[in-house]
């Protein structure tokens, strides 16, 4: 009770860090220093850019926004794009970004998806469509998001980029994926040194040509894959382009 006391005064709160506002209580492990905070966002913000998935023309989805860590990376780095929106499942968050973040421009949006999650949502009742039109965006960005969803959320979510993305439009996404495992596993013990004491969907952990499949069978195909890429997590980076309609 006192955390969720705690964390529902902080949805009013925050603080500021070299000119950006930053959350007090935060969502991403291991990221409390503020400059590593920053730090962090601006690392991937600089892989997108030299992948060229992100431009002044850009029109950028962010699956699972969380606090907004994407948008001050932006800011941070200096990244002019179109438009951005930030859709997350924890209400708290959304509500952290609209009082603090929208100020940034007009071209910041922050959506609720009020969508099952059992470790972030477990109050909602099943999956749901992401509320944006089809072909819409150039990029969909998710940073340690398929690391706390099982397989049908996975693939209901791979089906869900396929459509909203545009023809030449990108995936930018991190999972944990590792060779000879069992194909899903949630929080495998003693993974990565985990002790496993971090509650449902701490990490969940994929076999990657499992992983891979479900990629193919959402009309999706891999243009890159780097293994163990993000230091700070040890997990893997996706980049995915449309193939095909979803399969049925």
């Amino acid at each position: 009770m006192i955390t969720k006391i705690k964390r529902r005064i902080n949805t009013y709160r925050s603080i500021k860090h070299k000119g950006f506002k930053l959350p007090i209580t935060r969502t991403n492990q291991g990221l409390n220093d503020n400059e590593n905070y920053l730090n962090s966002s601006k690392e991937q913000i600089d892989h997108l850019v030299s992948l060229n998935l992100i431009n002044k023309t850009s029109n950028i989805l962010d699956f699972g926004s969380g606090q907004g860590r994407l948008v001050n990376g932006l800011k941070f780095a200096d990244i002019k794009i179109k438009e951005y929106t930030g859709v997350d499942t924890d209400l708290n968050s959304i509500k952290w970004c609209k009082r603090f973040l929208s100020s940034y421009g007009k071209n910041f949006k922050f959506i609720h998806l009020p969508a099952f999650n059992a470790r972030y949502n477990k109050s909602a009742d099943g999956l749901q469509e992401i509320p944006v039109d089809n072909d819409k965006f150039d990029l969909v960005f998710l940073n340690s998001v398929f690391s706390h969803m099982m397989s049908n959320d996975v693939a209901f979510y791979l089906k869900e980029f396929n459509r909203i993305l545009s023809k030449n439009g990108a995936v930018y996404l991190t999972a944990f994926t590792e060779e000879n495992v069992p194909n899903v596993e949630e929080n495998p013990i003693n993974y990565l040194n985990e002790t496993n004491k971090n509650g449902s969907l701490h990490r969940v952990r994929f076999e990657v040509n499992y992983f891979n499949d479900m990629i193919k069978k959402a009309g999706l195909k891999t243009e890159l894959y780097l293994h163990q890429h993000i230091e700070r997590s040890k997990q893997s980076v996706y980049v995915l382009r449309k193939s095909i309609p979803p399969l049925k």
